[in-house]
């Protein structure tokens, strides 16, 4: 019997397909850069960007074994290579407008609403786990309509930490009170979602989908394979 379902988010509750690889992002985004004074040229602001990923990676902001990036930093270096400091709504616009020039498609997997309100109504506790921005993220489950089914969200932007590093799960924890030891996580990617799960000693779900990384074999206990999202409702 569970008390607490952790849901990742990308892939397993929304199904979402982006192309930041699209030279037309990049050159959208010089756009949006100039208007606000910053003259770069797109495959310039493209390089920066992958750069200041690298960075990033390579000297975390926080000590932990999987870091998360981040995204208004990565463009407030690139604004300050070019001699300005820019405003905080500007760096939360720009990250929100990078978003939408790269983002193909958004929409809920067949299920998600009824699952997650009858999981309510059974008095289950329902928390988030997700690697992404927290700007993108709350406004993309804010248009979807799922935000008010949460008594938890974790993005893992705040503590700069991501799946499947144990401390991101511990943050959740810690932050709701959540006791993992009655919870599931329910997610489709082995190798965060589940490996994660399993470094914490949690049950966990699998849930394959049209965005799973390419796999055969998942070590978890439930495993939905056929896409019903429903059949989550049959774990306890």
């Amino acid at each position: 019997m569970y008390n607490s379902y952790i849901f990742d988010l990308y892939g397993t509750l929304i199904d979402i397909h982006t192309d930041e690889e699209d030279p037309m992002v990049w050159e959208r985004l010089s756009y949006h850069f100039l208007y606000s004074g910053y003259s770069l040229d797109p495959n310039v602001l493209k390089d920066q960007y992958r750069k200041e990923v690298t960075r990033q990676i390579s000297t975390p902001l926080i000590e932990c074994e999987f870091p998360e990036l981040d995204i208004q930093l990565i463009f407030k270096n690139i604004v300050a290579e070019l001699g300005y400091n820019p405003e905080e709504n500007w760096l939360d616009e720009t990250v929100l407008w990078f978003r939408l020039l790269s983002i193909r498609s958004l929409k809920l997997y067949d299920g998600v609403k009824e699952t997650l309100s009858t999981l309510k109504d059974r008095n289950k506790k329902i928390y988030l786990l997700s690697n992404g921005q927290t700007a993108f993220v709350e406004a993309e489950m804010r248009i979807l309509g799922i935000t008010d089914f949460f008594d938890g969200i974790a993005i893992s932007s705040n503590p700069g930490i991501c799946k499947p590093d144990p401390l991101f799960y511990t943050y959740l924890a810690d932050t709701f009170n959540v006791d993992l030891t009655s919870a599931i996580m329910i997610g489709n990617d082995a190798t965060t979602d589940i490996a994660g799960a399993n470094r914490m000693g949690m049950d966990a779900c699998y849930y394959h989908s049209n965005c799973s990384p390419e796999t055969e074999t998942v070590d978890c206990k439930h495993q939905i394979w056929d896409g019903d999202f429903r059949r989550i409702l049959e774990l306890g």
